[in-house]
């Protein structure tokens, strides 16, 4: 698979359904009339940003702006006559976009995004993936990508630099035929890649030399889901419906130990010293704690304020050892928190947007950039559907806990990775089967410099 040209990376054009344009000779002027009204189509438009003004720049030298009226769920809809046409996408603060498109039949939708003028991100490119892929790592050493494709029958590993597709390692059957792969880890010293599979309660290993596939193993629970990897060598794993987190033993064969959650556990994460595990509970809002020798449970350390889980649902944790802090997306609260890891104390909740679906969040390698990839408001029917707007990636700056820059993404940005130099940022469209990597362009050598004098992160 290679990547969709920058020329093209924001617009997709669909079809719901064809219908074969069919004319007839005209028998009356009144028939003429018809016939030149049946000669146009209504195209329905998703743009981000909602506002941005269509023109159609390949009306014999005219440049005309598309009288767009509201549809449904965010879109918006103008008539267009038959034949082929040069739009062109403007909104202030962007970069202007031009999508060709083929009217051809009806149920013709258009999706498309624009790029924001200022930035210091730039999209270098959209690769396609295998079905709704739910996350995407880079493996330790930066060469590839690995995506595990929700909805897809094997996992989809990339050329990190090019996102030429390099490799297709899946399980035995009849492992393969369940799909519902949701989360990578790469285990420390052992040169493996592990997968969990929601569905089968498994985890899937593959050797990180050749993908070639290695073993399948228990996940100790029920709907496997976050896998962390320990230094010692052991594997955390959450798990969704038996609310539980298991430790393996580094091969996977033995569970070690079982922790019982008061909620539905989702994301995991570890102490500075690697004697804490931190479990976020999605169905409860909270941040709870175990021993993660022991597998003993500890006092809750962050989100003790009145109301600071009110209305939450805890998804993701990442812990940064530069600042010595946890940061946690919420995805019912459409925010990030920032907590202390020493004394506890909240240090700002970061609203994205109330229905903002906030989903994974990375840290750079110098601890000074923390994204966010954001789902976007749900369908009214449906969540597993297209929503009313686009998600979106979000950059926070730790210095300040400020939001910086936004940029948006396709249909529920889910999966997100930063590159081992922090230079690319790559996230998944889940619901358009696609992946795009952004670049910084500002100099990272100063804060990478500042980051190897402060010693290697784990």
């Amino acid at each position: 698979m290679r990547p969709i040209a920058l020329a093209v990376v924001a617009c997709l054009a669909s079809f719901a359904s064809s219908v074969a344009a069919q004319t007839t000779r005209p028998a009356s002027s009144g028939v003429a009339v018809a016939t030149a009204a049946a000669t146009r189509r209504i195209v329905r438009f998703r743009t981000a940003p909602a506002d941005a003004y269509i023109v159609d720049a390949s009306a014999a030298g005219v440049d005309t702006r598309l009288r767009l009226s509201t549809a449904d769920n965010g879109g918006r809809t103008a008539e267009l006559a038959y034949g082929v046409h040069e739009l062109v996408l403007i909104a202030e603060g962007y970069r202007p976009a031009r999508v060709t498109v083929d009217v051809v039949g009806t149920g013709l939708v258009v999706e498309a995004k624009l790029e924001r003028a200022a930035s210091v991100l730039r999209l270098v490119a959209v690769v396609p993936t295998d079905a709704r892929p739910k996350s995407v790592a880079y493996t330790p050493d930066g060469r590839r990508l690995v995506v595990a494709p929700l909805s897809g029958s094997r996992i989809d590993v990339l050329d990190a630099r090019t996102g030429a597709l390099v490799a297709t390692p899946a399980p035995p059957e009849p492992w393969a035929g369940y799909q519902g792969f949701v989360e990578i880890a790469f285990p420390y010293g052992r040169g493996e890649c592990w997968v969990s599979q929601m569905y089968t309660d498994r985890i899937h290993v593959f050797s990180l030399e050749d993908f070639s596939y290695l073993r399948t193993v228990r996940c100790g629970g029920v709907f496997p889901k976050v896998l962390l990897a320990h230094p010692d060598g052991r594997v955390f794993v959450s798990n969704w419906l038996s609310e539980t987190v298991s430790a393996l033993s580094p091969d996977g064969s033995v569970r070690l130990g079982s922790m019982r959650t008061t909620g539905t556990p989702r994301g995991v994460a570890l102490s500075l010293d690697g004697g804490t595990l931190y479990v976020a509970n999605f169905s409860g809002g909270t941040i709870e704690a175990f021993d993660a020798s022991t597998y003993g449970k500890l006092e809750i350390p962050f989100g003790g304020e009145p109301g600071s889980s009110a209305g939450g649902a805890k998804r993701h944790l990442v812990v940064d050892a530069v600042k010595g802090r946890l940061y946690a997306s919420d995805m019912g609260r459409g925010s990030v928190f920032a907590y202390d890891l020493t004394t506890g104390r909240t240090l700002a909740e970061i609203v994205v947007a109330p229905n903002a679906k906030t989903n994974t969040i990375a840290i750079s390698p110098d601890g000074r950039w923390l994204y966010a990839s954001t789902r976007g408001p749900n369908n009214a029917v449906d969540y597993e559907r297209k929503g009313p707007a686009f998600g979106e990636l979000i950059v926070i700056d730790t210095e300040r806990l400020v939001i910086v820059e936004r940029h948006w993404g396709g249909n529920q940005p889910t999966g997100l990775a930063v590159s081992p130099d922090g230079r690319d940022i790559v996230f998944t469209d889940f619901l358009d089967h696609r992946l795009e990597i952004y670049r910084r362009v500002d100099p990272l050598a100063p804060a990478l410099e500042a980051r190897d004098r402060r010693g290697r992160l784990p």
